[in-house]
C-alpha cells in the first residue's frame, strides 16, 4: 500500500536539511573549482554528471599500485602500533582507524587531496572540511556483515565521501554498493511512500528487508568492483553499504567530509577513539557544538 503522507514527510525532512545547509554553510566558488578540476583531469565532466545523477562516480587508476602498497603498510603499522585507537565492527571483521592520516605521508596525501575536496564542493555547492580519513581493513569471516555494518545512509540532504580501494575488490571481498538516485528528494519520497525504507531521521535499513527487495527486483543496487587505486566519489546521503565478504580481505581509505558548521564536540566524540593527533587538529571545532543533521 502506498502511503503518500509518509512520502511527503520524508521529502519535507530532506528539504529541511538542505535548507539548513544552505543557511549555515559557506558557498563554494563552483566555476573556479570546475576550471581547476578540468585542468587537472580533462574529461572529469563525465564523472561530475554521473555523481549528480546517480549519487556515485568512479575514477580508475587514481593511485598507482606502489602508492596503494605503501598506504597498506602504513595502515597495518598504525593498527599494530595504536591498538587503543582501533574500532571493530561487523562481528569483529571490520577494523577501523579514524584519523588514519596520522599514519604516514601516503595516507596523509589522500587526506589532503585538494582535487577530491573540490569534487565534493562542486556537487554540494558549499565549502567542506575533511574531518578525518578512515583507514579500514575488513576480513572474510563467517559472521561478517560487510563494511559499514549493513545498508544505511550517512546523512540527509547531502554528505560527500571519497573512498579509495587499496586492494583489488571483487564480488568476493566486499565491494561498495549503492542504490542509484537514492540521494534525490523525489526518490526518498517515493521509496518511503512505498514502504521500502524508513522515514528520516532513521538511517539504517534492515539487511533482511533489503535482501527481499533485491530478490524481487524492487531495487537494483550496483556493486563497485574495481582494481586497487580506484577512487569512488559518493553522496552518502544515498542508500549504500559494503557487501559481506566471502573470501579474502579488503583495504580502503575514506575521507569524511562535512560542512564546517556541522563539526562539534558531539560529532567528533561519535568516532572516538581517534588516532592521537587528530584532536589537536580539530581543537577549534571542539569548542563548538554542531547543528543536528
Amino acid at each position: 500500500m502506498i502511503d503518500l503522507r509518509l512520502g511527503l514527510t520524508a521529502m519535507r525532512r530532506w528539504a529541511e536539511q538542505r535548507l539548513q545547509q544552505k543557511e549555515n554553510a559557506s558557498p563554494a566558488d563552483v566555476p573556479a573549482l570546475q576550471a581547476a578540476v578540468r585542468a587537472e583531469r580533462p574529461g572529469i565532466d563525465a564523472q561530475l554528471r554521473q555523481l549528480h545523477r546517480d549519487g556515485v562516480a568512479v575514477i580508475e587508476n587514481y593511485w598507482s599500485a606502489d602508492q596503494c602498497a605503501q598506504a597498506r603498510t602504513e595502515l597495518d603499522q598504525l593498527i599494530q602500533n595504536q591498538p587503543e585507537s582501533l574500532r571493530i565492527f561487523s562481528n569483529g571483521a571490520d577494523k577501523r582507524m579514524f584519523g588514519a592520516e596520522m599514519a604516514g605521508a601516503q595516507i596523509r596525501a589522500f587526506h589532503q587531496d585538494p582535487f577530491l575536496k573540490s569534487i565534493g564542493e562542486i556537487e554540494g555547492g558549499f565549502s567542506i572540511y575533511n574531518l578525518f580519513t578512515l583507514g579500514a581493513r575488513i576480513d572474510a569471516t563467517a559472521s561478517n556483515r560487510g563494511s559499514g555494518d549493513g545498508w544505511h545512509r550517512d546523512a540527509f540532504g547531502y554528505q560527500f565521501k571519497a573512498i579509495l580501494y587499496l586492494s583489488d575488490v571483487s564480488d568476493d571481498n566486499g565491494p561498495f554498493e549503492y542504490m542509484a538516485s537514492s540521494h534525490k528528494s523525489w526518490r526518498v519520497g517515493l521509496d518511503t511512500a512505498l514502504g521500502r525504507f524508513p522515514i528520516p531521521p532513521d538511517s539504517r535499513i534492515d539487511s533482511a528487508h533489503m535482501g527481499r527487495l533485491i530478490a524481487t527486483g524492487a531495487i537494483r543496487p550496483r556493486r563497485y568492483t574495481a582494481k586497487a587505486g580506484t577512487v569512488i566519489l559518493a553522496n552518502t546521503s544515498g542508500v549504500h553499504g559494503g557487501a559481506p565478504l566471502k573470501a579474502g580481505s579488503r583495504y580502503a581509505l575514506t575521507n569524511y567530509y562535512y560542512f564546517p558548521y556541522q563539526i562539534g564536540k558531539s560529532l567528533v566524540e561519535k568516532f572516538a577513539p581517534l588516532v592521537p593527533g587528530v584532536r589537536e587538529r580539530l581543537a577549534e571545532f571542539l569548542e563548538a557544538e554542531h547543528l543536528p543533521q
